[in-house]
């Protein structure tokens, strides 16, 4: 395990040459949810929504309205329709 003392942050429109020490250009499977603090983002989980596919699913994107309001799941499928899924929850 890598241990950073200094976390100094997400740097994306930094040279490679000039990234300061504990620095990003890129950040992967990780998440500064807290300043100063690095975490490793979940796995992926199976996904269960109000809604129908319509065919086999092709490209998701989430939406969320507000902080602790509802989220909304769009669906590209494979009949080149996009569908809409509500409540979802991750298992």
């Amino acid at each position: 395990m890598i241990r950073i003392s200094k976390w100094s942050g997400l740097v994306t429109a930094a040279s490679p040459y000039i990234l300061p020490a504990g620095g990003a250009v890129e950040q992967t499977n990780a998440q500064s949810l807290i300043p100063g603090q690095l975490t490793v983002r979940g796995g992926m989980g199976n996904v269960t929504a109000t809604g129908t596919a319509g065919g086999a699913l092709i490209e998701l994107w989430g939406y969320s309205v507000g902080s602790g309001q509802s989220e909304i799941i769009f669906g590209f499928n494979d009949a080149g329709n996009i569908v809409k899924f509500t409540n979802p929850t991750v298992s």
